[in-house]
């Protein structure tokens, strides 16, 4: 059917990542890694073979629920340990989608949020998942937010974005100024973008035998967020720090082609509205009043857009602290929707 393209069967392969092992404290016990073919409109086909990743941290039963996790900025599936974590504790299975241009996702120019969903709905038709909810947190919501708008209701049931990231055209006052600079920078010279962080992460991400150097360099810029967020960053085990880091290696370890990409996208002007945003109740809006990455001003100015959206603001919050703290609550939303 997609001929040149490599399919895995997930009832008979069990693949290790490909990437680096980590340490054993923060690794799955059993994965699955496959690539699948990605469905394009005709104007955006490749002449390459398209692929993308994606992590499956147990076998799907029938009827058993399923969430699929949209990753930060940068990064990969990987990122969504902790919400694995969580959630098969409510025997809920989580998918992690590593988007195009990330890690071993094949690159994807010219993207946008609304070419996402596709993917998305092939990927749950694949997995024979007809109903599914989906958690984006940061750089990750923007995606979750374009599947909202543009998937069926009959598939995806629920969706929260927490610490999401919104139009920059909202404002950006409060937003750390590397950030501020870089999506500036991005929305018209993403190449720029690329050679500024490729300068000082790519031969690190890169050095598989020496992980730390990396770890280093992403210690270095942890310092530069809010205390709340490094408090649960470096907690005594640093479970959430390797969590991270490993993330945003694997994310770039292929270059920094889609770093640029992706800020470029949340740097311009989105291809949808929120106004045009399907408010049925099955959207959750989690954001912190502490949150440095994106300004709780901005959650704030999207929430007047969404009318009667469901809004859960914390005011002792920062970026990752929301996330983490209550990610209990957020599942349990998600799945409230989701399984009723």
């Amino acid at each position: 059917m997609y001929p040149g393209r490599k399919w895995l069967d997930l009832d008979i392969f069990e693949v290790q990542s490909t990437s680096p092992k980590p340490s054993a404290d923060y690794l799955p016990q059993k994965s699955v890694v496959a690539h699948i073919p990605q469905v394009r409109p005709v104007l955006r086909a490749s002449r390459w073979p398209q692929s993308q990743l994606y992590h499956l941290w147990a076998p799907i039963s029938p009827n058993q629920s399923v969430i699929f996790y949209f990753h930060g900025f940068p990064g990969t599936h990987s990122e969504g340990l902790p919400v694995h974590e969580a959630a098969s504790a409510r025997g809920v299975v989580v998918v992690g989608v590593t988007r195009p241009g990330f890690g071993d996702s094949t690159a994807h120019p010219g993207r946008t949020l609304s070419s996402f969903p596709p993917d998305v709905l092939h990927l749950a038709d694949h997995l024979g998942v007809q109903q599914f909810a989906f958690l984006g947190t940061s750089g990750g919501g923007p995606y979750a937010l374009a599947c909202l708008r543009h998937l069926p209701a009959e598939r995806l049931r629920s969706v929260a974005v927490v610490s999401g990231m919104w139009p920059t055209a909202l404002g950006t006052a409060g937003m750390m100024p590397q950030m501020r600079v870089m999506y500036t920078l991005a929305s018209w010279v993403p190449g720029l973008v690329n050679w500024m962080v490729g300068i000082e992460l790519n031969a690190a991400a890169r050095d598989a035998e020496h992980p730390e150097k990396f770890e280093e360099l992403m210690a270095k810029g942890f310092q530069r967020w809010p205390v709340e967020d490094q408090e649960v960053i470096f907690e005594e085990d640093r479970k959430l720090f390797k969590v991270l880091s490993r993330s945003s290696r694997e994310a770039i370890k292929h270059g920094t082609g889609g770093f640029g990409t992706e800020a470029q996208i949340f740097g311009r002007p989105w291809e949808f509205q929120l106004e045009d945003l399907p408010m049925d109740g099955r959207l959750g809006v989690w954001h912190g009043a502490k949150d440095r990455n994106v300004p709780i001003t901005m959650a704030d100015q999207a929430v007047e857009l969404m009318p009667g959206v469901e809004y859960h603001r914390f005011e002792e919050e920062a970026h990752l602290t929301l996330s983490m703290k209550h990610l209990g609550e957020t599942l349990d939303s998600l799945l409230s929707k989701l399984e009723n």
